[in-house]
């Protein structure tokens, strides 16, 4: 005798003892597969998504990832005024700012010591911060926040400014004993030779058909530069980038009076100290001892400052921010300390 068993389809229902014939169940309708969540190979869910029976996927949500929104286009209109205040014992305008965070720390005031982060942006480039690291002996490197009480600007900024006015072409010349030639140090920010395009480590061949320079005496050299305002005279040039080619420029000068390039020098803080202090650290622009300038800060606000000359690097420049150069100052409030009694 052959014994028979009873077998049970996928999908179908077993049968009972006393029906002859099992029902058999409909299959799912690709609808109802859909409807489950059920799997489909790439192909078949691009049959489906295209006869739209493909429900629309949930937003995915990755712990600890949240997409970055495009940052807001701040325009001209968005900045506002400071208060006007004194700056070298002169009346000076409101500088415009844009506060990029607003803090939510502890209030900045007179007589506290604020702790900040600065970055100088000219043409969007970092020309100054206090958030490059300097190199140190033993290849050491440092960067730190800047320091400084709040509320009063250092003596150098609150008295006038005083330079010594000569008149002539606007240029600081010397010889160099090596290369046998008269050269220029530096010029006066839109004095007479800045305005014809002479620049540092430019050669000077000849001043009023005197040449041979490097046997002249630096004072006689001084005295053929200087003279009566107004009055002319001819250089022969040779550019720094062109000096071994022998490239002669002639260039005719009209004297006028200029202030002397001051020398760089730090500035007096009072509850600063530091990075700041020494002669080789990054120069703070004036504009951030203005206490109009940060007023209403708070500690973990981020404001950007625009920047005119006369109160950032003024005529003479710094690292990448020519002299006369407007830019934007970046300041991040960090800490707002309270002097101890």
């Amino acid at each position: 005798a052959v014994s028979t068993r009873a077998t049970t389809a996928p999908g179908a229902e077993p049968a009972s003892s006393g029906a002859s014939h099992p029902q058999r169940r409909t299959p799912p309708s690709r609808a109802d597969d859909v409807a489950n969540n059920v799997e489909f190979p790439r192909r078949v869910a691009l049959v489906l998504a295209a006869a739209g029976l493909v429900a629309p996927a949930a937003p995915a949500h990755a712990i600890g990832f949240a997409k970055e929104l495009k940052k807001k286009a701040v325009s001209d209109e968005d900045y506002l005024s400071s208060a006007p205040f004194a700056f070298r014992a002169k009346p000076h305008d409101p500088v415009r700012y844009y506060d990029v965070q607003r803090g939510t720390g502890d209030k900045l005031e007179a007589g506290k010591t604020a702790v900040i982060h600065y970055t100088c942006r000219y043409r969007n480039l970092t020309a100054v911060s206090s958030r490059e690291a300097r190199t140190l002996g033993g290849n050491r490197t440092i960067a730190e926040p800047l320091e400084f009480k709040f509320g009063k600007l250092p003596s150098d900024y609150s008295r006038a400014l005083v330079r010594k006015m000569v008149v002539g072409i606007g240029a600081e010349v010397r010889v160099d004993p090596e290369l046998r030639e008269l050269y220029v140090v530096n010029t006066v920010f839109d004095g007479p030779a800045d305005r014809a395009g002479i620049k540092a480590n430019d050669a000077i061949v000849s001043i009023d058909g005197v040449g041979d320079l490097a046997n002249v005496a630096i004072a006689d050299i001084g005295a053929l530069l200087i003279g009566d305002a107004g009055t002319e005279l001819v250089v022969e040039v040779k550019k720094g980038g062109e000096r071994a080619a022998g490239v002669v420029e002639k260039i005719t000068l009209v004297r006028e009076s200029t202030a002397v390039v001051p020398k760089k020098r730090v500035v007096e803080v009072e509850g600063g100290g530091g990075l700041f202090t020494g002669a080789t650290g990054p120069k703070p622009p004036a504009v951030v001892y203005v206490p109009e300038a940060l007023e209403g800060m708070r500690v973990g606000g981020r404001r950007n400052i625009i920047v005119p000359a006369d109160v950032g690097y003024a005529d003479v420049g710094e690292s990448e921010i020519p002299p006369g150069a407007t830019f934007r100052l970046e300041v991040e409030l960090l800490e707002v300390r309270t002097p101890a009694v």
